[in-house]
């Protein structure tokens, strides 16, 4: 049986949007999968070291709510750094009895000051019987840092949601 899997350094031939040809290492793509997933997972298993570890020290995050959700001016606003971003999400997190954060559909794109993924998102939020689900797209700009790649620049850009955000609420 023949080995096919990719070498970790394995390059592939890609066309940008404008037919612009390249070079583009299958681990950088797969390396900014994964630390997406690992933050995703922080979240759900409450390792805010996790969350802040996927961030760099200077990160911008801005939750941004379609203005026909009332909730959003609640929700919306910037944060900025890895730590205090973690923090937030301990705090806002607090009150609940268990949370999903479900990835979806991606594309990285490559610049020349690192990278760019749009990843869609839907987030389960339970308490109890109560529930506020979201969905949406995170747009992350990401550097490669000496400790791996790292999301620079964050908007959580909710489309909709369903359910109350009260769950949110400390019972």
């Amino acid at each position: 049986m023949s080995d096919t899997s990719i070498p970790d350094q394995a390059q592939v031939q890609v066309r940008d949007r404008d037919g612009h040809g390249g070079q583009v290492r299958v681990r950088d793509r797969d390396e900014i999968r994964g630390l997406l997933t690992a933050y995703v997972f922080g979240l759900d298993r409450r390792d805010f070291a996790r969350v802040a570890a996927a961030f760099t020290e200077d990160a911008e995050v801005r939750n941004v709510f379609d203005g026909y959700l009332p909730e959003g001016e609640a929700f919306s606003g910037l944060t900025v750094g890895g730590g205090v971003v973690a923090e937030g999400a301990r705090q806002l997190f607090a009150g609940l009895d268990a949370t999903q954060h479900l990835l979806g559909a991606q594309e990285v794109e490559f610049t020349d000051t690192g990278a760019h993924a749009s990843t869609q998102i839907v987030a389960h939020h339970h308490r109890g019987g109560e529930y506020y689900h979201t969905g949406g797209t995170y747009e992350d700009d990401l550097v490669r840092t000496p400790d791996g790649w790292r999301i620079s620049r964050r908007t959580l850009r909710i489309t909709w949601t369903t359910g109350s955000p009260d769950v949110f609420s400390a019972a």
